[in-house]
This record gives C-alpha cells, sequence and structure tokens, in this order.
C-alpha cells in the first residue's frame, strides 16, 4: 500500500488529475513494482490524498494551536469555475522550527462585501480548528482594496472593533508598484517608452508571422532574441523590467526587422496601420537621446527589481523592508549624480554616433542630468509617499527599532553618549506597551518588568553583531535567555510574526490555476485547499514518507479490517480525524443509495417476475377450466356409455326371454 500511496502523492505534487492514477500504477507494475491489484480508481486516489493531507497537516494544526501570536495574509481572485475564492496564509513562531509561514486554506466567497471576506477567513480558521483564532491575531496584511483596509467598513475596521491592539498593512510590493505607476503618470517620456514596449509585445504576440521574421533575422545576425514580454503581471516591476532589458538586449535586431517592415523593396507589403507604426517605432528607436533613456531607465529598473524582489521573501520583517527601501533611494540618489552602468556602456559604444551597427539622430554629448534628475526624485517622492507609514517613526511599526541593536547610540567612554545609551528606546518600549496593554494583562505582566528586561538585554546585546532576526531567535529559543527575557518576548514573537508583503497568497492563486485548470473547474473547495496545500506545504517526493497515511488510512476504514475489533473514532481526535469521519459518512451514504437502487431495481425485477408469475396462473387456470370441461364432457360420454350399455343388457334380456319362450 505505501507504494500506491506514494504514487497517489506524486500525482498530487505534479498537479495530475486523478484520472492517471490508475495509469501510474499499472505502469508501475509492469516495470517491477510491488503494486496491489484493487483501489485501481480515481477515487480510491482522492482517498488517499485526503488521509495524505490529514496526515501532513497535522504539525501545522498543532504548531498553531501552541502558537502564541499570528499574523494573517489575505487576498481575493477568481477561479476558472467563476467563484470567487479568499485565501488564507498564516505567519507565526515555533520553538523547534522558529517563524513559519503556511497556506492554511482557500474559501469561497459568498457575498464581495467586507462581512462575506470576514465570513470567509473565518470558515477557513474554523476548519483548521482555531475557534479563538482572534486572540492570537496581532497582524493583518493584504492589498489596498477598500473591501481589505477600508476605514469605516473594511475587513481590517471590522476585525479592530474586536481586537484593539491589531495593526492591517497595505503590502509593500503591491505599494512599490503603484509608487512607480505613479511616476510614469507625471513623466511624459516615461509614458512614450511605456507605449513602444506594449505595441512591440502586440506585435509579435499577435502575429506569428512577425515573429518568424524577427527569429529568422536574428539567426542571419547570428544573435539571440527573445520574444517581448508584456507589461502586466501579478509582480509589474520584473515584468516592465524584463521587457525594457530585452529591447536593449536586442536592439540591433529589432531595428533591422522595422526597417524591413517599411522598405519599399520588400515584396509582401504589410498593411498601411502597420507601417505606420513600424515608421513610429524605428524613429524612436533611433534616437540617440532615446536609447540613451532607454538605459538608463534600465539602470533604474535594476534598483526597483531589486526591491521588489525581497519584498517578496517570505521571512521578510519589518525593519528588514525599511533598510531595503532606504538602500534603493540611496541607488537612486546615484543615478541622479551620475549615470549608471547600463548608460555608460551604452555612451561608450555610441562615440562615433553608431550604436550596434545603427545610425543614430541627433547625436548629442549630454548625458540627460536633467532629466535623471527628475525621474529619480520624483519615484524618490512616491515610494516615500506610498511607504510612508514604514518610514514614519510614529507608527508603531518603526516602535520596534529599539530592539535592533545594530541602530542603537555607541557607547564610549564620554557621558555624552552613555546618558544617549541609557535613554535610546525607553520611550518606543512605552509606546508598545501601551499600544499591547490587553495583552501584557493577559499574560500577567506589568511596563515595569518590561522595562526592566529591558535594561538588561541592551547590556546584552549591545556587543552583538548580525541582523535583528537572529539575535531575537535566539532569545526566543535559548532556554536561559528564554527565561530571562520572558516578558521581553512577547514583543520579540510578535515583531518576528509581522506580515508585510502578500507576495505568498500571489503565489498561492498561481498554484490554484494550475490545480483548478479549465479541465478540473468543477473541484470542491475542500478538494481544492487538500491539493494546494499539498502542492505548496507538502515535503518533496523525494522526503515523503507514506507509512504515517497509509496508518491512518488503515485506522479510519467503515468496516473493521480481519482480525481487529470494529472501533468508532474518539470525540478526542483531531480535526483531521473529523474530516475522516465525515468521509467515511458520505461513502456510507453513497453506499446505501447505491444499495437502495439496487434493491429498488430487484425490487422492479421481482414486480416484474410477480406479474409474469400472475399471468401464468392465469394461463394455468384457464388450463385448468379447459381440463375440468374435458373431464365433464368425459364424464358425460361415460354416463352415456352407461346408459347404452344398460340399454344393451336390456335387449340382450328380452332377446333371452324371447330364446326362452321360443325353447317352451
Amino acid at each position: 500500500m505505501e507504494n500506491m500511496f506514494h504514487t497517489a502523492y506524486y500525482v498530487v505534487k505534479k498537479e495530475k488529475p486523478f484520472t492517471d492514477f490508475p495509469d501510474l500504477v499499472q505502469l508501475n507494475s509492469r516495470t517491477g513494482s510491488n503494486m496491489t491489484n484493487c483501489y485501481l480508481s480515481d477515487k480510491a486516489c482522492l482517498r488517499f490524498t485526503i488521509d495524505i493531507y490529514n496526515v501532513e497537516r497535522e504539525q501545522l494544526l498543532s504548531d498553531l494551536k501552541n502558537a502564541g501570536y499570528i499574523s494573517v495574509m489575505i487576498d481575493g481572485a477568481t477561479d476558472t469555475g467563476n467563484i470567487e475564492n479568499e485565501i488564507v496564509y498564516v505567519k507565526f513562531f515555533n520553538k523547534e522550527r522558529g517563524v513559519v509561514q503556511s497556506f492554511l486554506g482557500i474559501e469561497d466567497v459568498k457575498h464581495a462585501h467586507a462581512d462575506g471576506v470576514l465570513s470567509a477567513v473565518q470558515t477557513v480558521f474554523e476548519k483548521a480548528g482555531l475557534d479563538n483564532w482572534k486572540e492570537k491575531v496581532v497582524f493583518l496584511c493584504a492589498d489596498g482594496a477598500a473591501v481589505n483596509l477600508g476605514k469605516r467598513n473594511g475587513v481590517a475596521a471590522k476585525l479592530k472593533e474586536e481586537i484593539g491592539h491589531l495593526l492591517a498593512i497595505h503590502c509593500v510590493a503591491h505599494r512599490l508598484e503603484l509608487g512607480l505607476v505613479d511616476s510614469i503618470k507625471e513623466n511624459q517620456r516615461l509614458k512614450q517608452l511605456q507605449e513602444v514596449l506594449q505595441y512591440l509585445h502586440q506585435q509579435y504576440h499577435y502575429s506569428p508571422k512577425a515573429l518568424r521574421e524577427l527569429r529568422m533575422l536574428a539567426d542571419a545576425m547570428e544573435e539571440k532574441v527573445l520574444k517581448p514580454t508584456n507589461l502586466k503581471g501579478s509582480r509589474w516591476l520584473p515584468y516592465i523590467h524584463k521587457a525594457t532589458q530585452i529591447l536593449c538586449n536586442s536592439y540591433a535586431i529589432f531595428v533591422a526587422h522595422f526597417e524591413d517592415q517599411v522598405s519599399p523593396e520588400r515584396t509582401t507589403r504589410p498593411s498601411s496601420a502597420v507601417m505606420g507604426r513600424a515608421k513610429n517605432i524605428l524613429h524612436y528607436l533611433k534616437s540617440h537621446t532615446n536609447v540613451q533613456f532607454m538605459h538608463f531607465l534600465l539602470d533604474t529598473l535594476d534598483f526597483l527589481k531589486a526591491l521588489s524582489l525581497q519584498f517578496q521573501q517570505d521571512s521578510l520583517t519589518p525593519g528588514e523592508a525599511v533598510q531595503y527601501i532606504e538602500a534603493c533611494l540611496n541607488g537612486l540618489t546615484e543615478l541622479c549624480l551620475e549615470p549608471g552602468e547600463q548608460q555608460r556602456k551604452m555612451l561608450a559604444d555610441a562615440m562615433n554616433g553608431t550604436y550596434r551597427g545603427v545610425e543614430l539622430k541627433n547625436t548629442t554629448t549630454d548625458t540627460l542630468a536633467t532629466d535623471r534628475k527628475k525621474i529619480t526624485d520624483m519615484l524618490t517622492k512616491h515610494i516615500e509617499s506610498r511607504l510612508g507609514d514604514l518610514l514614519s517613526t510614529e507608527s508603531i511599526v518603526q516602535q520596534f527599532s529599539a530592539l535592533d541593536h545594530n541602530v542603537w547610540p555607541k557607547l564610549d567612554n564620554s557621558d555624552e553618549s552613555k546618558e544617549a545609551f541609557v535613554l535610546h528606546g525607553r520611550a518606543n518600549i512605552e509606546s508598545l506597551c501601551h499600544h499591547y496593554q490587553s495583552i501584557l494583562v493577559r499574560e500577567g505582566t506589568t511596563v515595569t518588568e518590561v522595562l526592566g528586561e529591558y535594561r538588561l538585554y541592551k547590556i546584552w546585546a549591545r556587543m552583538r553583531n548580525g541582523p535583528l532576526r537572529d539575535t531575537l531567535l535566539e532569545i526566543l529559543q535559548r532556554g536561559d535567555l528564554q527565561t530571562k527575557f520572558n516578558n521581553l518576548g512577547i514583543f520579540a514573537q510578535i515583531y518576528l510574526t509581522m506580515a508585510v508583503s502578500t507576495a505568498a497568497c500571489e503565489r498561492g492563486f498561481s498554484c490554484m490555476k494550475r490545480v483548478k485548470s479549465d479541465w478540473r473547474s468543477s473541484l470542491s473547495t475542500q478538494n481544492l485547499t487538500r491539493l494546494m496545500f499539498l502542492t505548496i506545504e507538502g515535503p518533496s517526493l523525494d522526503t515523503f514518507d507514506a507509512k504515517r497515511a497509509v496508518l491512518q488510512w488503515w485506522q479510519s476504514g467503515s468496516r473493521a479490517r480481519h482480525g481487529e475489533p470494529e472501533t468508532k473514532h474518539n470525540d478526542a481526535q483531531s480535526s483531521s480525524d473529523s474530516e475522516n469521519e465525515e468521509r467515511i459518512e458520505t461513502e456510507s451514504e453513497n453506499e446505501e443509495k447505491e444499495t437502495g437502487i439496487q434493491n429498488e431495481e430487484t425490487g422492479i425485477q421481482n414486480e416484474e417476475t410477480g406479474i409474469q408469475n400472475e399471468e401464468t396462473g392465469i394461463e394455468n387456470e384457464e388450463i385448468g377450466s379447459e381440463d375440468k370441461e374435458t373431464g365433464i364432457e368425459n364424464e358425460e360420454a361415460a354416463i352415456e356409455n352407461e346408459e347404452t350399455g344398460t340399454e344393451d343388457k336390456g335387449m340382450e334380456g328380452e332377446d333371452m326371454d324371447i330364446e326362452g319362450r321360443d325353447g317352451e
């Protein structure tokens, strides 16, 4: 059975349909694997998947129930079945596993307003057995939709009515992209380049002939060319960076192809509309200033792309996010002061007015200093505006910087430095204690105790190097330090569990689209959750061990196996066992329904047999009546014979009398 379970897990992990399971089992049997001759159906694969899901999810549910504080990440999307779904991720601290971020579930939204979304989130936690999840939630991260972060009637506002200390944040990756979009709207050069990139994508995406000609031209020039990409996607910044990079790297090939399209010597002339657009694009690409601007924008997008990818890390903390933002802004300032790497290379190659074999127009020695300053200042302004709450020293998130030993004042022999070191962070800790007063009361601690431990923490951590994350993990995982900083550890846990990006939710929806494809659009929400969990959080195929799943499958059967007493599930079992009970009851109901249908069919057959028997009986009765009539006729014939015999006897007597008289 372990081989059967491994095969079922392969089907799930590779996002294959359940109908592939029987063929894979037969293939394994032909190649020498020891496989059973039963359970060769897609329904058996689903049953095995349920048991694997229950076993693999046990660890997550156990850790969640023992977690002190939880951050929740939510996002919404529509699947191929035209069902609106809300996906839920959680982030928490576990002493053995450290900081854990995991997919919890996905639920269909009955209504698209805040109450409907909140109800879907509530259902996900209830199915996980966490009815008290609101007591543990300290942070909510979502996209900027009004239904999520609306100040009056959003999900965050409704949760804050019950959870006073809850902090809600708009995903930093989304805000970074919105900052770039704001900048493009304000600058004509950026809008013009965006239009060029969009036309390149449309030209080669919707015209196979144009793409074929482009690749043939690249082969003739002995260069490589990539198909221009779309500017839109779930993570927009990497998309526009890639599109700009393709244009800069394959610049000469694109120019040669557009020159061929507008050439009067071309045998097959394109339409007038295509030729008009090709002339405009060619005019743009042959301008020295525009080519230089393309490479300057590529330098700018290098910094923004790096920041976007950093924002998509699962381990991202608010402090690290602030550091990444400041590093990106410093990089933009460098581009304002002097040209970047890509722009310098372009200027060096175009010294004689020719760039990659293309003669440029309006050649100039200007390095676009004015445009560089204008664009970098504009980007800096919009990024700071969009991410201002993380950079503001008055925000609650920034108060946790008091724990970061990397930003403390340096302590030397002077009285000024000692005073600054002693007072540093005290006001921040007091603000945190005031904001999380309800948690402190629940944990049975006071502001004085927290401040006392903070003084000890500053003495212990002032000589340490490395990121704040490692320092806080050591406090929470080392037994002696955990006892020493028991009260301060509350804030350490809260800080480590803060989620500032919903990139994981976007990856979850990508998984949903692969699992619930057009060919599997009827998947139920429950089965979709199981498949997504095993795909995202399940172990790799190399490390998966099916023994526990096989054991659970064996013990959770609807009927007792040979040699085992019949047992029922205990109420004290985990929620996974409850799901098994529901599955078994459903299967039993289905079996009863099938049995009832069979009984009905048997009854119909019996009724038909009875009718036939009745008809046979009627025929027998008719035959009996005929027999009776024949008997009556026989009796009448016998009577006639008897009467005839009597007459014969009488006549014989009379003859004898006559003969006697004659003798006399």
